[in-house]
């Protein structure tokens, strides 16, 4: 008997999502995927980039035109009951927290135990819940007496009631501040580190890229590239590079560097130098 559990928490194969009874549009295109266990990942990518629907598609909340799609290594087509098999295995966190104002923080958490858990353990594992995101002394509190990012940490752990494998998150800062929203990332990495959760990320904001482990770039319903975040220096160094600068640097145009005041070995130096830079962390 194998116990290793699936080699992939999320798997693609041609996915492709086609809308329109006229023209065709291709909200995604022959996307291929592979999320590890345990993995942090980040989508980004233009709005209409597909993003969003890649990961309704994961969420088994919309049906791929053709194409497959496995989540802890089950085919989404063979489910029969989604919404059970949802609320077993995949967590849900989007931009706007959605959380249900009459109940306080504790109860908002255990909504999605419902059917899953008697009283006793919901209360318990809500309870556990707000003591993982900093929020114990905030359980009988509404939702309208919570600030944004506490909000957001209750749809956190809202997302994590029933202890899934995975957890999908669309623009989960879009609607905080920078401070908020670096805070808000630190306690999913956090939950990554320490409870193994696998997180997906949608996002626009490259300051929350860079916090997980993988940047998925997507457009036209493609992926166009993947790449590793490596450290903060290399980060800065391939941000660098990708400028309007960086490129001028790197093209070898010596007339648009008038401005540099380097003589020509220095300039050369700095040229090979930023050039490593495209391989760094690319998958």
């Amino acid at each position: 008997m194998n116990d290793a559990g699936p080699q992939w928490m999320v798997e693609t194969r041609d996915l492709t999502r086609i809308y329109g009874d006229g023209e065709q549009i291709f909200a995604l295109n022959g996307v291929n995927l592979m999320v590890s266990p345990g993995e942090l990942v980040t989508v980004m990518g233009p709005s209409g980039s597909g993003k969003s629907t890649l990961l309704n598609m994961i969420g088994a909340l919309d049906r791929p035109t053709r194409g497959q799609v496995f989540v802890d290594g089950k085919n989404l087509a063979a489910i029969k009951n989604y919404d059970d098999f949802r609320g077993r295995t995949i967590g849900f966190v989007f931009q706007l927290h959605n959380l249900l104002p009459t109940l306080t923080a504790r109860e908002n958490i255990e909504v999605p135990m419902q059917g899953y858990a008697g009283r006793a353990e919901r209360k318990r594992r809500s309870e556990e819940l707000m003591v993982l995101v900093g929020l114990q002394d905030r359980m009988h509190h509404l939702p309208n007496q919570l600030s944004g990012g506490q909000r957001q940490r209750v749809a956190v752990a809202r997302a994590l009631a029933n202890n899934p494998p995975l957890v999908l998150a669309d623009e989960p800062t879009g609607s905080l501040d920078t401070t908020a929203g670096g805070e808000l990332m630190d306690l999913l990495h956090q939950i990554n580190q320490s409870q193994g959760t696998t997180f997906l990320v949608v996002t626009h904001d490259i300051s929350v890229a860079r916090q997980t482990n993988r940047v998925v770039v997507m457009c036209d319903g493609k992926i166009l590239r993947e790449d590793l975040i490596g450290s903060a220096f290399e980060e800065d160094l391939k941000m660098w590079r990708f400028s309007q600068l960086g490129q001028k640097i790197v093209s070898g145009s010596e007339e648009d560097l008038d401005l540099i005041s380097v003589d020509t070995d220095q300039l050369e130096t700095l040229r090979q130098f930023l050039k490593k830079a495209e391989s760094v962390g690319s998958v």
